[in-house]
Formats: C-alpha cells, structure tokens, sequence
C-alpha cells in the first residue's frame, strides 16, 4: 500500500507542476525533493519522464471523461451541459493552473511524440464530446460545422484561462464563457 500511495503521490505532484509550469518546467530532481525520496526511487515507478507525464495525461483524461459522464447522465438539456462544460475549468482556474492538456500543448514542439498523441487524444474526446451534445440543437449542420463549434469552444475557454491566470483576473474567463453560452444559444 505504501507503494501505491507513494506513486499516487509523485502523479499528483507531476501534475501539479505540469499545470502550473509546464512538463518542460519540471524535473524528477523537483519531485524527489517535494516527495522526500530519491530520484531513483522514482525511476522504479516511472522509468523516464515522458512515461510519468503519459501516466498524468491518461488519469487526468480518465477523471475529465467521467465528469463529462456524469454532466450526460445529470443534464437533459444541450445547453446547461455545455454550460457544465466550462465549469469543469473553473477549479483550475481558481487553484491558478491550467487544464493539463492545454499546458502541455503549449509545449507541444518540445514533448515526447507519445505525449503529444495523449494530449491529441484528450481534445478528440472533447471534440467529440461536445459535437454530440452540439447536435442536440443544432440538427441540421454538419458534422465538420459541430466539430467547428466545439473548437471554437475549447479554444475559447482555455485562451479565457489563460488570459484570466495571466492578468490575475478571473472575471476574464467567467465573462468568455458567458458570452460563449450566449451566442451558441442564438445561433443556428
């Protein structure tokens, strides 16, 4: 059990930093440090960075992919889902981070190709999360316009959040997301 926990341990610290500074901005020594064991002791449960970070990104996935589970299963109504969309940032925004995946895409040039295929991956299930509950409202376009849209989506809240973290003002991102909600709600 103290191995689990101690491996749990340096993935929440892996990405805290990840979210906060980036994958470049980090190293196993700034982990064993925090942690209190030694670099070596690290490699034993991630034997090199970019399979600590491919560990981060698939948990982080899997947590976002269940709360979007559970909006579907709570929320009837297209719009109130994507509104539970964008709140899902906002204890991110509030603990000043980033969204995992929008950090490390920042990053995307210098990463791992394995990383950049997980961060890929993540904004496919957005993408195609969102195109879904899109299509609730919006019958009759096609499905590149509702890919479109939930792009338009994701690069709009995590630039609000981003500007927001930037200029130490949150009410950057809460009035992005608002007007977002209501220009999806009053077009076709």
């Amino acid at each position: 059990m103290q191995l689990l926990s101690k491996k749990f341990e340096i993935l929440d610290l892996a990405q805290e930093m990840m979210q906060k500074r980036g994958y470049n901005g980090f190293s196993y020594a700034d982990i064993s440090e925090a942690v209190g064991i030694r670099k070596a002791s690290i490699h034993h449960y991630f034997p090199s960075k970019a399979s600590m970070g491919v560990a981060v990104i698939r948990r982080y996935r899997k947590i976002f992919n269940g709360h979007l589970e559970n909006i579907d299963k709570e929320e009837k109504n297209w719009l109130n889902r994507v509104n539970k969309y964008t709140k899902l940032y906002e204890p991110v925004l509030l603990e000043n981070k980033l969204c995992l995946c929008g950090m490390l895409a920042a990053d995307i040039e210098t990463l791992p190709k394995i990383l950049k295929k997980e961060i890929r991956d993540f904004f496919v299930d957005n993408v195609d999360w969102l195109s879904n509950n899109l299509k609730l409202h919006y019958k009759n376009i096609s499905k590149k316009r509702l890919s479109e849209l939930s792009w338009k989506i994701i690069a709009s809240l995590q630039g609000a959040i981003m500007m927001a973290r930037m200029s130490d003002n949150v009410d950057i991102f809460f009035f992005t997301a608002k007007e977002l909600l209501i220009q999806l709600e009053k077009s076709n």
